[in-house]
């Protein structure tokens, strides 16, 4: 008897195929990591904003500037817009590791985007892990990253313990055991966290699905099994750039999340990055 294909598989392989297609009309420079130039990385990473490859600059702005009024003070409001007026997608840095990192953010916002009048920016966040935090400090950021949706599309981005820590965190239930994507009530806890927060895309992740949350939609679909040694640090920083990718591309959410599964699972160093992505989608087309 032949088996034949579930609706599910046909709408995966119809969007791997559209997504191949897209992929193919980008410039392989679209595929370069990076927010801005070199001599802007050190200013970036003290706002904790990824500046992709370039993130490995030695900083030349002072590290004790690290409040929103000393980098004001050191560039100028007009520098800054002229910076960040040549991207619309910005894509923060894990919040754990930014010192001040609402502080910096909110004073970015007020000062320098809510000024330039668009409201077409894409923002990308990510906590890190909330669990040890204080409530105050993950409900004062998350207010902020919220505050951000009165001028774009805010993407917060987390892994499937990151989420049951945000859980925990809101919902007071710090004696819950920790569940993961494959937990018969997480699809309904991710979308209560998702109303909870002031947002427009809530991305869930595992090493073996993700899902992408928005108003009126639940996508999840099935990540392609990748060797173990490309489940590391940097997995998720590698996803993020896909992501963003697929922003500033114009695609479709749930095709820029996909685009952050190739992306994450296909950095070799050994292939350009375009034709590692596209082989990536080519095997996991093959294989459903």
């Amino acid at each position: 008897m032949m088996n034949r294909q579930s609706p599910m598989d046909d709408e995966t392989r119809t969007m791997l195929r559209s997504l191949s297609q897209a992929i193919a009309l980008l410039r392989e420079t679209d595929f370069t990591p990076g927010f801005a130039s070199e001599e802007n990385a050190s200013l970036l990473q003290l706002l904790g904003i990824r500046a992709g490859a370039a993130e490995a600059v030695t900083a030349s702005v002072p590290q004790q500037v690290s409040r929103w009024r000393d980098i004001v003070s050191q560039n100028g409001i007009e520098a800054l817009k002229n910076l960040f007026s040549q991207s619309r997608v910005i894509p923060f840095s894990d919040w754990t590791g930014v010192h001040h990192a609402a502080d910096l953010w909110y004073g970015l916002l007020a000062d320098v985007i809510r000024p330039m009048a668009r409201n077409d920016w894409e923002f990308i966040f990510y906590l890190g892990n909330p669990a040890n935090r204080h409530f105050f400090d993950v409900d004062e950021i998350l207010d902020v990253m919220g505050s951000f949706t009165r001028n774009g599309n805010v993407t917060l981005a987390l892994d499937e313990r990151e989420a049951w820590g945000v859980w925990s965190v809101l919902f007071g239930g710090k004696d819950l055991p920790e569940f993961g994507m494959q937990d018969p009530d997480a699809k309904g806890r991710y979308r209560a966290l998702f109303q909870t927060l002031d947002i427009r895309r809530l991305i869930i992740y595992s090493e073996t699905h993700a899902a992408l949350v928005m108003q009126n939609t639940y996508f999840e679909i099935a990540r392609p099994p990748v060797p173990a040694d490309m489940h590391h640090e940097h997995e998720r920083d590698n996803f993020i750039e896909g992501y963003a990718l697929g922003l500033k591309t114009g695609m479709e959410p749930a095709q820029c999340l996909i685009l952050g599964i190739a992306t994450a699972g296909s950095i070799s160093g050994a292939q350009p990055a375009k034709a590692a992505v596209r082989d990536f989608l080519s095997g996991w087309l093959n294989g459903i």
